[in-house]
């Protein structure tokens, strides 16, 4: 059996102002100009790697040329934060703590709640932090 759609049946005489509305595009969903994650988190990553940092100057105390490659390391990271954080806010729209929106994070694969972001986000910068202080007890002893 064959099915034979009428289009006369469905169609109907708009307005200009319903054919613009039906025309013009749906609301799109805000970029996400800022990273959502909340204060706190950023001061554990930047803490980790401040840490991670301090701990490699304590190791190569009185190492010019070591101090240097430390002092190039952090210019490296308050450049590659820095940057990040005027790129992301380059048009002032800032969508918000996801903390505050529910508590998920809205992500490719679905949401997040904080602890699972924390997680991902704060694994590699508190490890570094240990690292660091690991390597600045380590030359201390060994010293």
């Amino acid at each position: 059996m064959r099915h034979n759609q009428d289009f006369a049946a469905e169609t109907r005489i708009v307005t200009a102002e319903e054919l613009a509305q039906l025309a013009s595009p749906a609301p799109a969903l805000p970029e996400h100009s800022d990273f959502e994650l909340p204060r706190w988190m950023w001061s554990v990553m930047l803490g980790g790697y401040g840490t991670f940092l301090g701990g490699l100057l304590g190791a190569t105390a009185g190492e010019g040329r070591a101090e240097f490659a430390v002092a190039i390391s952090a210019f490296y990271v308050a450049m590659f934060f820095g940057t990040a954080r005027v790129l992301a806010n380059v048009d002032d729209r800032r969508v918000g703590v996801f903390g505050r929106t529910g508590g998920k994070l809205n992500t490719w694969t679905g949401p997040m709640d904080t602890r699972s972001v924390a997680g991902q986000v704060l694994v590699l910068p508190v490890l570094l932090g240990f690292f660091g202080v690991a390597i600045a007890i380590i030359s201390a002893i060994v010293a």
